[in-house]
């Protein structure tokens, strides 16, 4: 099992009670969305405007509101998102990132 089923509720619960929140695409995302016709720059203003849990495999996902895309459904993991420094909720998805990156790793 790659997620702890009580840690994750928790911190969905926690992201759900302050959307939407503002993110940044890392450079994957934003590389792995230009073949889609779906062109983020680094700067671009994203809003998550949902989170839902995919199972294991898909981790936590949210659904985003990208500025001039707004007529494209956008669903990722929240690994590849960025919140700000300034976000309360910044230490508990930087440790989600961490520990599941870290445990995908070990099983590929």
């Amino acid at each position: 099992m790659i997620d702890n089923p009580k840690k994750v509720t928790q911190l969905m619960q926690k992201l759900k009670s302050h959307l939407p929140i503002s993110a940044k695409a890392t450079d994957a995302l934003i590389g792995n969305l230009r073949p889609h016709s779906i062109n983020i720059s680094p700067n671009a203003g994203i809003e998550i405007t949902d989170v839902m849990y995919m199972g294991d495999e898909g981790g936590i996902c949210c659904a985003l509101k990208v500025t001039g895309q707004e007529e494209t459904a956008v669903v990722v993991s929240i690994t590849h998102l960025r919140l700000p420094n300034t976000h309360p909720l910044l230490a508990d998805v930087r440790a989600y990132q961490t520990l599941r990156t870290k445990k995908l790793a070990r099983i590929r």
